[in-house]
C-alpha cells in the first residue's frame, strides 16, 4: 500500500484566494449587425434633427424679416414716435429732431445711432430710444438740457475788433450754450429763465459753473450780470449795480460783504446810489450821485 501525502497548512501562512474565472460569450454576427445598424440609426435621428432645426430657425428668422419690412411695421411719420421725458420741449419738437426718412422700417431703425444724434441736435443731455413692435413705434425718452440764464447781445458801443462773444441764447448751469430756438418758446413765456447775461466770451464760459453756483446762493437778490469786460464783472442787485473787478475766487466772500449792505437802503435811495464797489470786498465803496459831480463813501456798518 502506498502511502498518501497530505499537505498541511504551514501556520502563519495566508492561502491566496481563489478566483473563479468569469467567461465572456463572445457576440454572434447577428447581434453585432443588429448593434452597428441601431447605431446608424441614431446618428441618422441626430443628423436629420439638427438639420430641422437649422431649416426652422432659418425660416422663422426669414419670416420675422419678411414681416418687418412689410407695410404694416414700417414707422410712416413723427406721430409714431412716442416721446417721454420731456418739460420744456414739445412733443413735437423732439420728433421732429429724429433725423428719419419716411417712410422707415422698423428693423431698419438702429436706436444707439438715433439716441446720439438727438443728444447732437438739440439741447438734450441724455435720450433712449427703443422699438415697439405693437403697435410699430418708436419710443424716445430724453433729459433737456434746463436753461438758467439767458444771454443778451452785447451793444455795438460794448464791443471791439479784438472780442468775441456769445450769440443770442440760453446757457445751462454746465456752461452749454444754447440757440434761442432750441425751445421754440417766445421771449415773453414764463418758461424762461429770469437770469441774464450780458457780454460773456467762450474763453470765460468754463467758469460759468462756479459762478453761478454762487449766484444762486446768494442771499441778494441778482438779475443780471454784465461781462462785456473781463476786467469788471458787473451785477445788477436788488441793492443797485455792483461792480466786482475781475472774477476771481473771492466772488463768494464779494457777496456776502454785499449782504451786510442790507440796510443801505435805509441810508441812501435807489436814486442817490450810482454803484457799488467789491473789488476790494474788504473795503467796500459807494458810488453816491450828486447835483454836480458823484462821489464815493463808504457805508456806514
Amino acid at each position: 500500500m502506498t502511502p498518501r501525502f497530505v499537505a498541511a497548512p504551514i501556520a502563519g501562512l495566508r492561502q491566496a484566494p481563489s478566483y473563479a474565472m468569469t467567461r465572456v460569450s463572445p457576440l454572434s454576427r447577428d447581434e453585432l449587425k443588429s448593434r452597428r445598424q441601431s447605431l446608424r440609426r441614431r446618428r441618422r435621428i441626430s443628423i436629420s434633427q439638427a438639420l430641422w432645426r437649422f431649416w426652422a430657425l432659418s425660416g422663422l428668422t426669414a419670416a420675422i424679416f419678411w414681416g418687418a419690412t412689410r407695410p404694416v411695421w414700417l414707422i410712416h411719420s413723427p406721430t409714431q414716435i412716442n416721446v417721454s421725458g420731456n418739460h420744456l420741449l414739445s412733443d413735437e419738437a423732439v420728433q421732429n429732431l429724429v433725423p428719419l426718412q419716411y417712410p422707415q422700417a422698423l428693423m431698419k431703425v438702429e436706436p444707439e445711432l438715433l439716441a446720439r444724434q438727438l443728444r447732437d441736435r438739440g439741447p438734450i443731455v441724455s435720450a433712449e430710444v427703443t422699438r415697439q413692435l405693437l403697435p410699430p413705434r418708436l419710443n424716445v425718452r430724453v433729459e433737456e438740457r434746463v436753461p438758467v440764464a439767458v444771454v443778451l447781445p452785447v451793444g455795438k458801443s460794448d464791443r471791439t475788433a479784438d472780442n468775441q462773444y456769445l450769440q443770442a441764447g440760453f446757457l445751462d448751469a454746465h456752461g452749454a450754450w444754447m440757440p434761442l430756438s432750441s425751445f421754440g418758446i417766445g421771449s415773453a413765456s414764463p418758461q424762461l429763465p429770469t437770469l441774464q447775461l450780458r457780454g460773456i466770451q467762450p474763453q470765460y464760459q468754463r467758469y460759468w459753473p462756479q459762478i453761478y453756483e454762487t449766484i444762486v446762493n446768494s442771499p441778494v437778490a441778482i438779475t443780471e450780470i454784465d461781462w462785456h469786460d473781463p476786467n469788471n464783472l458787473v451785477l445788477e442787485t436788488a441793492l443797485g449795480t455792483v461792480y466786482l473787478g475781475p472774477y476771481s475766487p473771492e466772488l463768494e466772500q464779494q457777496l456776502a460783504t454785499l449782504d451786510r449792505m442790507r440796510n443801505l437802503p435805509n441810508q441812501l435811495t435807489d436814486n442817490e446810489v450810482a454803484r457799488i464797489d467789491l473789488s476790494n470786498p474788504s473795503a467796500p465803496s459807494i458810488a453816491v450821485v450828486e447835483a454836480d459831480a458823484p462821489s464815493t463813501a463808504t457805508p456806514r456798518p
